[in-house]
């Protein structure tokens, strides 16, 4: 979300109108869950996807003709079966898109973008939005509560669906071996962050890892290194013995999800040594052998299945 909100920021700073269109109800098999959003401006879809198909075609048109008339809305769409048969899904479902339209002289919205932009790190940032009506929706900081004005009105709305502003999470991959050049492409691929840890500096050329942040540290020395509860963790190093250390100091940084590659024995090993000494919701993040069982053997096969079990996590999160 917050990549639609700088590139909000960037529109309005070029003067230019756009709608922002968001999920905010869902019933059945619609394909993109609640708060999936996209900007639309004159010229069509700008930026993300509610996903696809006769949908977001319609509310695309919608989106234009809101700009026209300079207004903003809540719609109801319907996704019959014949519909849903067109774009490959078994039956429809029921949306309701808020779409807000935003215009080049509010300059109060224009402020609460740059708001957003520089709170959302530090502070607990939501857009709160009502599925009642056709009323705005508030960017809540904190405590305090700043509603999009829309031509001087400024009614409180009752809020019955929020979104938390967050950076795309971030994927940290200790090791530059074969299983890591062959994930690392996966996983921007699927526009996350990834850093790359290594100790030894011939695994870490730029050439590997391109896009990726790439960090030359003692994998006994990880203390000052910044990983959060939100983020990825995959240790894919040469040995055991630096896998253990790792863990560990992992396990006191708790980050969402940690995978580490090796056997079944190896992962009984680790498990063993650990049980007892740290809470079990800590050891229920941990997923050793790493990677969802698709019977992988080669490097790019097993960074397949790492990356699937990563989006799985994070979607049933």
């Amino acid at each position: 979300m917050i990549e639609l909100i700088n590139r909000a920021s960037e529109l309005f700073s070029y003067k230019t109108p756009f709608v922002i269109a968001t999920i905010i109800y869902k019933n059945g098999s619609s394909p993109r869950e609640e708060g999936t959003s996209m900007i639309v401006t004159e010229r069509g879809l700008d930026i993300g996807t509610i996903g696809g198909g006769v949908a977001e075609y319609e509310a695309i048109e919608f989106s234009k003709k809101l700009i026209l008339d300079e207004k903003s809305d809540n719609h109801k769409y319907v996704l019959t079966n014949n519909d849903a048969e067109s774009i490959g899904m078994i039956c429809g479902g029921v949306n309701i898109i808020h779409f807000e339209y935003v215009s080049p002289d509010d300059f109060l919205a224009g402020e609460y973008f740059l708001k957003i932009i520089e709170e959302y790190k530090n502070k607990d940032v939501n857009l709160l939005y009502s599925t009642k009506g056709n009323a705005g929706f508030s960017v809540e900081i904190e405590d305090e509560v700043c509603q999009f004005t829309r031509s001087g009105i400024n009614e409180k709305i009752e809020c019955d669906f929020k979104i938390k502003i967050e950076d795309k999470f971030k994927v940290f991959i200790f090791g530059g071996g074969h299983v890591s050049k062959a994930l690392v492409p996966i996983l921007n691929y699927l526009n996350l962050e990834t850093i790359v840890i290594e100790d030894r500096e011939e695994f870490l050329k730029e050439e590997d890892f391109p896009n990726s942040k790439r960090i030359l540290l003692n994998y006994f020395d990880l203390e000052n290194l910044e990983i959060t509860e939100n983020d990825y963790v995959c240790i894919l190093t040469r040995g055991h013995k630096s896998d253990r250390e790792i863990l560990v100091k992992m396990l006191e940084k708790k980050p969402y999800y940690i995978g580490i590659i090796g056997s079944r024995k190896k992962a009984e090993i680790m498990f063993n040594s650990i049980r007892g000494k740290y809470d079990e919701s800590l050891i229920n993040r941990i997923h050793s052998p790493i990677g969802l069982s698709i019977g992988a053997q080669t490097p790019e096969e097993i960074s397949i299945s790492i990356a699937a079990q990563i989006i799985e996590k994070f979607r049933n999160r």
